[in-house]
């Protein structure tokens, strides 16, 4: 029996009930009308008030985050790639970290940043950028995702091109979001710095694990060092040396995460309309043939 779901049998559209059905699910007879592409180089254009809207969270995991690199490697300087606002920043000198500089694309409100202008570089993030000094801290919180995929090699080039201390994460599958084009794992990320001489330290989330902030945070944050920076290793190694709790594994789901994708209210209604006509189609065909 032929088993092919290019399209239906021509025994089955001579069932009136069944195309009556088939004319009211609108039935695409080739996958690629099921699925609405995503543009590649389309990058994140949040709505005014997105960051606006999670500045207290952002800003006390920010302050959480940053206390601790503060106090495990005393950086005098920070780089945010993908800054928003620049409420990470805005956090950062609050430390007494004055040396601050922030980077995003033109679809940021110049008028509600919370750094200065002068701290301010507009720039596209799927190219590679050159800011003509180094930084004691790169900061690249939930950006990756927003970039094709095409454009990671780029992104972690800019990032270790500037800093030998990294602080990084990027949506993992699944996690969902506006304009996620590149969700990959954290070991993913992981071995584009290993490529490149960084290691991997797990010294955020153990401590954020617990904290009232957005989970994304508590997820996928790790730092990066530079191995050739043997003064900033020996700092990393104590920091591991001293955390509360056994290290989690680099791929690894928050439970706030699997219970907001877990339940029915989650279920993103566009997507689901895209793909219930077909896999409504299946199901029907399985039953009649």
């Amino acid at each position: 029996m032929n088993r092919s779901i290019d399209g239906p049998p021509a025994s089955l559209l001579k069932n009136e009930r069944f195309a009556s059905i088939l004319t009211r699910l609108r039935m695409p007879s080739e996958p690629e009308q099921v699925r609405r592409p995503v543009e590649a180089n389309v990058l994140p254009r949040y709505r005014d008030d997105w960051h606006a809207r999670h500045r207290e969270k952002t800003r006390r995991a920010a302050c959480l985050v940053l206390s601790q690199i503060q106090r495990d490697f005393a950086p005098s300087s920070i780089l945010d790639i993908g800054c928003g606002h620049g409420d990470w920043l805005r956090m950062a000198t609050g430390l007494g970290i004055a040396d601050v500089m922030g980077c995003d694309g033109p679809w940021i409100d110049r008028t509600q940043l919370v750094i200065p202008q002068s701290a301010f570089r507009c720039a596209m993030l799927d190219h590679s950028i050159t800011f003509g000094r180094r930084f004691d801290l790169i900061v690249c919180t939930e950006v990756g995702e927003h970039l094709a995929p095409s454009a990671s090699q780029s992104l972690v080039d800019t990032i270790t091109s500037h800093a030998d201390l990294v602080l990084f994460g990027a949506a993992i599958p699944y996690q969902g979001g506006y304009r996620h084009i590149n969700e990959k794992w954290q070991s993913w990320w992981a071995g584009h710095f290993e490529d490149r001489g960084y290691a991997t330290f797990d010294l955020i989330r153990p401590l954020l694990w617990e904290q009232p902030i957005d989970f994304w945070y508590k997820q996928n944050t790790l730092v990066y060092v530079r191995q050739s920076r043997t003064d900033l290793m020996q700092r990393a190694e104590a920091a591991a040396a001293r955390l509360p709790r056994a290290r989690l594994s680099l791929d690894v789901v928050h439970p706030e995460q699997y219970t907001r994708i877990a339940s029915y209210e989650s279920i993103a209604f566009r997507p689901f309309l895209r793909n219930f006509p077909r896999a409504t189609w299946r199901k029907l065909k399985s039953m009649v043939t």
